[in-house]
């Protein structure tokens, strides 16, 4: 049996609110990662402790000295005679400034087994200090291999390959800025230190930048969604900001009425 009031509803506008009622299919969204707060946050800060680590701890001069070695080798091949400093003597360490000599100290730049490479060409010392190994880049992308959500065998894989391709493209990088130093000093009678400035401090800005943005999509390709982390967390920050914004503008309206 049915009511009065149910026979009286209209079929039409019964069938209308039905099919307006949601229904959780498969393909209904989930809630987006950047929307998450907590795990934005722990990620981001899991991160960069990672990255601090992998670039600090280490002294790096087990990688320095065969890039140090390799370079020569590719140097003295193409003409550019050189001589291996082995270390940072007490005679070359004024070229060191203070700030980045740390003694044995692994943190900073310099330790006394830092190695060099003399060009008689442009009468320079050039040291392969820790920041040669390209491992600050190095490290903030082997963090975030490792935050992903990427199976471990698929991390494992990415950072191996992109380790290698780093310390090669590392490596052909420092060999070019030290031709284009001895280049522009026998070339163009430029003295050492303004070569250096261009050949190295100009033109490393614009390698690094573009050699970051391929070694992430090496990453990628391994499997390990690198890029898609890069945009959580730039996401998270401009909905946190709007949602800020959002809050402050209805605390001023409020208060104006």
């Amino acid at each position: 049996m049915t009511s009065n009031t149910e026979l009286s509803k209209d079929p039409t506008e019964q069938q209308s609110k039905e099919e307006n009622i949601p229904l959780k299919t498969e393909n209904t969204p989930s809630p987006k990662r950047f929307h998450n707060d907590k795990l934005m946050i722990s990620t981001l800060l899991i991160a960069t402790l990672i990255t601090i680590l992998i670039y600090t701890v280490p002294d790096w001069v087990f990688l320095e000295i065969p890039t140090r070695n390799i370079i020569s080798e590719i140097l003295a091949f193409i003409g550019i005679e050189n001589i291996l400093i082995p270390n940072l003597d007490p005679q070359y360490s004024s070229v060191i400034p203070d700030f980045l000599r740390g003694g044995e100290f692994p943190f900073l730049e310099a330790t006394t087994q830092t190695p060099g490479i003399h060009i008689p060409s442009t009468n320079g010392d050039y040291w392969i200090v820790k920041a040669c190994t390209g491992m600050q880049a190095g490290g903030l992308l082997l963090a975030i291999i490792m935050i992903t959500e990427a199976t471990w065998k698929a991390k494992i894989r990415a950072s191996t390959a992109f380790f290698i391709a780093l310390f090669i493209g590392n490596t052909l990088r420092i060999t070019f800025h030290l031709w284009c130093v001895s280049f522009l000093v026998t070339q163009f009678n430029m003295d050492s230190e303004t070569a250096f400035y261009w050949a190295h401090d100009v033109s490393s800005k614009v390698i690094g930048f573009f050699g970051t943005i391929f070694f992430a999509l090496l990453i990628e390709k391994m499997d390990v969604p690198i890029i898609d982390q890069f945009a959580d967390w730039l996401d998270w920050m401009w909905w946190r900001l709007e949602n800020g914004f959002l809050f402050f503008k209805g605390l001023i309206v409020s208060d104006n009425n």
